[in-house]
């Protein structure tokens, strides 16, 4: 998201603001290799904050000059700054402190978790104002006390515009099978994702329905070694994908499968919509504000009932599936788009200065 809204940026009228960037490595190549206008922005500089370490590697100091800071996906650790602070919040644990993932540690993690989790919260709450994506987020907020009298502003995410331009998609090179179904998600490997259902989903998919199907994840090359031996035999990782390579990832997939069990707001799905891909996913609250009726729902928690869900859809003809991902396409149509969210942000930008 960082990457679609400062690639918007040149193209807005912004010369009432001096705009300094802040990015990551990752941020940075994926703004190189979209050709973002970096010529309108006063300065850029590209350094990684890996969590807590930011406090001591100096991000305060790279706000000392400036009015506000608008930091897309916080928290932002950082003590010392006379600057406004707009965090964009995305920390489902937080809000929802009991959920599927928190019962499943073991005791010392569930101390760890509730710690980092404090720690988050305290950081969060040191804004002046957050962004969230989605109303329940907002609601969730405004029942925690450190943020019930804060300003909270909804501002539904886009998909970037690269997904609609295909001269700037990288290509992509798949693994070759005989499989005849193609199934992925875009993805980090963390445990509120429950991808590690997928090589359970896979037996069910061949011995149950007796479907040859390809399971495809993206996760970082650390995140694949730390996978069992069963999950690496059984599934297919492409690694980690630049920005211009996801939009190519969904052409190549038959269907987007997307097993979470916590979430404030992901793309995959508007995504997958967009891409004219059919969606299963996990038929929770989460995900029915963002799909609506558009989305083929499972269990999250049963690899079974997943894989009977993508059965069901794909013995239907194709004119019924042709017809269910049209629908679907039409109702991502409703979210805004990448300059709108853009203008958005702006705007907030603007109501926090004229409090200064």
């Amino acid at each position: 998201m960082a990457t679609s809204f400062i690639d918007c940026l040149p193209v807005l009228n912004h010369q009432y603001f001096d705009i300094h960037l802040l990015l990551s490595s990752e941020v940075n190549l994926n703004l190189e290799a979209i050709g973002t206008d970096m010529s309108s922005f006063s300065s850029c500089k590209v350094q990684d904050f890996f969590g807590m370490n930011a406090i001591w590697r100096g991000l305060s100091d790279h706000f000392k000059d400036i009015d506000i800071v608008f930091t897309v996906f916080g928290p932002a650790y950082f003590f010392f700054s006379r600057a406004i602070h707009l965090v964009g919040f995305a920390q489902p644990l937080i809000i929802y402190p009991n959920n599927p993932i928190s019962a499943r540690l073991s005791t010392l993690n569930s101390i760890v978790f509730h710690i980092k989790s404090r720690v988050q919260q305290y950081f969060f709450a040191r804004a002046d104002t957050l962004v969230v994506e989605l109303e329940h987020v907002k609601v969730g907020l405004e029942k925690i006390e450190a943020f019930s009298h804060k300003p909270i502003y909804v501002v539904h995410s886009a998909v970037h515009t690269i997904f609609k331009d295909f001269k700037k998609w990288s290509p992509l090179v798949l693994h070759q099978s005989n499989a005849r179904l193609k199934l992925g998600v875009i993805s980090r490997n963390y445990p509120h994702k429950n991808l590690q259902i997928l090589a359970e989903v896979k037996r069910h998919l061949r011995e149950r329905y007796n479907m040859s199907v390809d399971l495809y994840v993206t996760f970082q090359s650390n995140e694949w070694e730390k996978c069992d031996d069963r999950f690496k035999r059984d599934i297919i990782n492409v690694g980690g994908l630049s920005l211009s390579l996801c939009p190519t990832f969904y052409s190549l997939m038959d269907g987007v499968i997307f097993p979470s069990l916590l979430e404030c707001f992901s793309a995959v799905p508007i995504e997958a919509m967009l891409m004219k891909k059919p969606l299963f996913a996990s038929d929770l609250p989460f995900m029915r504000d963002v799909c609506a009726d558009c989305c083929s729902y499972f269990d999250p928690l049963s690899a079974e009932d997943i894989a009977r869900v993508i059965s069901s859809y794909f013995s239907k003809t194709e004119g019924w599936r042709n017809c269910w991902v049209n629908a679907a396409y039409e109702h991502v149509q409703r979210y805004p788009g990448p300059i709108d969210r853009a203008e958005m942000y702006m705007s907030i930008i603007k109501d926090s200065l004229s409090s200064l």
